[in-house]
Formats: C-alpha cells, structure tokens, sequence
C-alpha cells in the first residue's frame, strides 16, 4: 500500500515527465506552425470535434476540492497558470477527502506526506453533462477571466483546455502500451471560436 501510495504521490506532484512522458528536448520550446502546416495540423489534432466542445454551454453543478500542484521545472508554462495535478481526472488520487486523512497518514510514510503537502488546494466545479464527441468529464477552474474550461478523455488524461482566446491540445499516444504525452498545441482563436494562429512544442529528442 505505502509502495502504491508513493507512485501516485510522486504523479500528483508534478513528476509527469518520466518513463509515461516522452523526453523533452533541454531546450524545448514553443514553435509557430507555418501556414501551410495549420490545415494539417488541425485535422491531426481533430478541431473540428474540439471546437464542439468548446462551444457548447455546460451547467457546472457540482464542487471538488482539489490538490493543487504546479508543474515543475522541466513541464512548459502554459496559459492560466494551468497545474500538473490536473493533467489527468481520478477522483481517488486529486480529490480531497478529509475523512481519509486519518488512513492516509497511516498508509503513507512522511516522507511523501511532507512533499504532498507542498502544494495546496483548490476548488473545482463538474458538470453532470460530459463533452459530445468525446464523452469526457468538463471541469471548472478559477474564476472570472482567469477561469479554465478543462475537458477530458474517457480514460481520465486530459484532451484540451479552454482559456480565454485560446485552446490547449494535449497530444497523447500510446507507446509500448502506455499513454505518453508526445506534444503540446496551443491555438488562438477568433470570435468564433475558430482557430487565426498557433503554436506547438514536441517533446521528442531530434
């Protein structure tokens, strides 16, 4: 249990570059996406289903709180401060239960608990009404214009966010039966909610 305990700690913290993640170049960074690539580009990350759910109302009737958990060093900064802890949805590992603390601190050695307790908690609103084409969980978070629209695959990763002008693609495959993170996108977005622009960043070694 302790052994379990300290994998999904150490995911929760902000570790996701590892054997599930794709090395990253040391200089990695944001590229512009030529004009002749976007068409393509887009079709491979299919906007057209992402663009559905980003543009559909959702009732956000349900409260989560949330272990908060910044990415470290070696994950990009992206838009709305967006944390590591919420790269993927499992309720048992992120949601905070203080009835389980208790079983908790007896499951875990302290070690890992005074790590866990570096990051904080924030609260998170569900809607009951999951994304079409996608069949996700949508989440709520932050408030006001700082606010990200989170929506994720049935398994639980997470596909793209929704923040102000832009949406953030999560490029995920499965290599050697494990889903890896292989790229990020972020698109600019027009009125309309169709993409004017955009950047992208890989995390493959050339």
């Amino acid at each position: 249990m302790i052994f379990k305990k300290k994998i999904l700690f150490s995911l929760i913290l902000g570790i996701w570059i590892s054997p599930n993640f794709a090395t990253p170049n040391e200089v990695a960074k944001f590229n512009p996406i030529p004009k002749k690539q976007f068409s393509s580009k887009l079709k491979k990350i299919a906007f057209a289903t992402i663009r559905s759910t980003i543009t559909r109302d959702y009732p956000f009737t349900e409260s989560r709180e949330v272990k908060y958990v910044p990415c470290n060093g070696e994950f990009p900064e992206l838009p709305g401060d967006f944390p590591c802890s919420l790269l993927s949805w499992d309720e048992d590992l992120i949601v905070i239960d203080d009835k389980k603390k208790i079983e908790d601190a007896e499951s875990v050695d302290p070690e890992v608990i005074e790590e866990h307790e570096l990051g904080g908690r924030v609260m998170v609103l569900l809607s009951k009404t999951k994304s079409p084409n996608q069949n996700g969980k949508v989440v709520l978070f932050g408030e006001g214009e700082e606010t990200l629209k989170l929506f994720y695959q049935p398994s639980g990763f997470i596909s793209h966010y929704h923040f102000k002008e832009e949406v953030i693609v999560f490029k995920w495959e499965t290599n050697s039966g494990k889903l890896t993170l292989m790229g990020i996108v972020i698109l600019k977005l027009d009125s309309d909610s169709f993409p004017i622009g955009g950047k992208e960043l890989s995390f493959l070694k050339k």
